[in-house]
């Protein structure tokens, strides 16, 4: 009888380790959504404020906007978070639209403007645009 019982624990045991073993490693890949897409449609300088335009498409819930000012030479001039509730916690953002203080930055056209997009699962995608002067309207 008790070896009817060990072999039956060993089976047991034998049979628990087979299929944990056998459980698919690679289900998790495939679970992950695609980083966070970001097209910045307008960086430019109006007075002293940088006017930031730009849509972002996250499959992923987005977790923080990071935007950085940097010199053409790549000197950081000024980074400002983005914590507007519009923008995070969002999967899409059709529209963003950030007005920067940028007064006594020395912040000139030419410099350039990054952008990082991280999403709730931490994948990140950063962009660059040329800064550039506010385009005058012409009136007819």
């Amino acid at each position: 009888m008790k070896k009817y019982i060990y072999m039956s624990l060993m089976m047991a045991l034998m049979c628990v380790f087979t299929l944990s073993f056998s459980s698919c490693g690679s289900d998790d890949d495939d679970d992950k959504l695609p980083a966070p897409e970001i097209t910045i449609n307008e960086a430019n300088i109006e007075g002293d404020e940088l006017c930031t335009q730009a849509d972002v498409v996250a499959k992923g819930r987005t977790a923080s906007i990071l935007m950085v000012i940097e010199s053409k030479e790549g000197v950081v001039k000024m980074t400002r978070p983005v914590t507007d509730s519009k923008y995070i916690g969002v999967l899409n953002i059709d529209g963003f639209h950030v007005h920067t203080d940028i007064a006594g930055k020395n912040v000139v056209e030419g410099d350039v403007l990054k952008m990082t997009v991280t999403d709730a699962q931490g994948l990140s995608t950063t962009v660059q645009k040329s800064i550039t002067e506010e385009e005058e309207e012409e009136e007819e």
